[in-house]
């Protein structure tokens, strides 16, 4: 098994100090669960036999998370159980002769503390370089601290992905950026914390931001606001539906219903203003309003057709969750030419709830079969992004002109933020 760049987001290595009286495999389910992209089975202490066992069972979660497992230091385990690759430092066998026995298909990483050392690692054959310490740290003795010129000159003197090692929290992680790293390996930044998926998790979107890179394995994508610019249609449908029945709307409807389904918001303007007709009725009155304005008007934002071939190319599977009814959505997506991209739509209707509710974002990371962690929701709604966000998944926030009032507090609630479709 080889890899991609930026499975080394957020490199975990194992450690037992942390244990507690936890099981080791309980902690790195925990950080798999929460966003770690690699992991690195460390053990001092344990025997052949329970070191063994110990792998085995480790390696068949990494698999379910279809994270890279690599063993440290010992080329025989790893061969013996299959594993994806070793780990070897300076005075553990050389990578050309780890290569021999490992063969091409396996990831050997190997640690250098300096230029030359890297350069000759990946001159022997290394897939990557773990490099450090970059800052004092306890896993490690007698390993003085490197400065960030030379983790700069090593990530600038070698092809290979460069991970940096040693010391590394989320009170200094940002100290790396614009070394040229690819990611970050870490130790008690997750497994000394309490909660080590929310650690995780934290430590993986900091990784991101020092490394100028998202991991992205799968995007729920809202669609009015988002990817359609189609706003204004529903601030002014249920407005229009009320003057055609004689009736004056009150000031700001289109706010109060920014956040409710179409039933949810047909129930609301029935009562408030006493309608006779059913909500059904409602709703397929609204409809008709928002399907010709659709019909006729729905385009994509700009730079969206482009940000969706580029997820494309890169593997990222991708669904629409809505509050927009489906024959609406789905007649929009296809006028606006971008339906093709997208392998499921999700409603709230259908769903049964709106996005204050997480429903419909859970039931779209279940069909997209990613980890919370590396699926991203992109909404334009600050109360969506807090839903999405407090149900565990990173979000991207989307100026929209219909939300302008909230960019300030969308800004600093999302992960990552897009003025345009075009920053992304």
């Amino acid at each position: 098994m080889k890899f991609r760049r930026d499975d080394l987001k957020l490199y975990a290595v194992t450690d037992r100090s942390w244990l507690h009286g936890r099981r080791l495999y309980d902690q790195v389910k925990e950080a798999l669960e929460g966003g770690a992209t690699f992991l690195q089975l460390r053990e001092k202490e344990l025997d052949e036999k329970q070191f063994l066992e110990e792998a085995v069972e480790i390696q068949k979660l990494c698999r379910e998370y279809h994270v890279p497992f690599i063993i440290n230091d010992n080329v025989e385990l790893s061969l013996a159980i299959g594993a994806d690759g070793v780990h070897v430092g300076q005075e553990d066998m050389e990578a050309g002769e780890v290569r021999k026995r490992l063969g091409e298909d396996k990831i050997i990483g190997v640690s250098a503390h300096s230029v030359e050392e890297a350069v000759a690692a990946e001159r022997c054959g290394a897939d990557y370089l773990g490099v450090g310490a970059v800052f004092s740290t306890t896993s490690k003795q007698n390993v003085s601290k490197m400065s960030y010129e030379t983790l700069k000159a090593i990530c600038e003197a070698v092809s290979i992905p460069v991970v940096a090692i040693g010391g590394i929290g989320k009170d200094n992680i940002m100290q790396l950026a614009a070394s040229g790293i690819d990611g970050v390996a870490v130790i008690s930044a997750i497994f000394a914390r309490e909660d080590i998926r929310a650690a995780a998790f934290e430590m993986l979107r900091l990784s991101e931001k020092v490394t100028g890179q998202v991991r992205i394995d799968g995007a729920i994508f809202d669609m009015d606001g988002t990817l359609l610019d189609t706003m204004p249609i529903w601030e002014h449908a249920s407005e229009q539906y009320l003057k055609s029945h004689g009736i004056e709307p009150q000031e700001k409807l289109s706010e109060v219903l920014f956040s409710m389904s179409m039933q949810q918001g047909a129930s609301y303007v029935k009562e408030k203003y006493g309608l006779t007709e059913s909500v059904e009725e409602i709703v397929a009155g609204t409809n008709a309003i928002v399907a010709e304005a659709y019909r006729n008007e729905a385009e994509a934002k700009p730079y969206v057709p482009e940000l969706l071939e580029k997820l494309k190319k890169q593997g990222v599977k991708m669904v629409v969750a809505t509050s927009t009814d489906r024959m609406h959505a789905e007649a929009a997506l296809k006028r606006a030419g971008i339906e093709e991209y997208f392998d499921r739509v999700f409603t709230c209707s259908e769903v049964g709830a709106g996005k204050s509710n997480p429903e419909i974002f859970e039931q779209a990371g279940r069909q997209l079969g990613t980890r919370k962690s590396t699926t991203w929701v992109f909404e334009d709604a600050l109360y969506a992004i807090k839903t999405a966000k407090a149900a565990g998944f990173p979000t991207v926030g989307l100026y929209d002109e219909t939300s302008r009032k909230d960019q300030k507090e969308i800004r600093a609630m999302a992960d990552r933020y897009l003025h345009s479709a075009q920053e992304f």
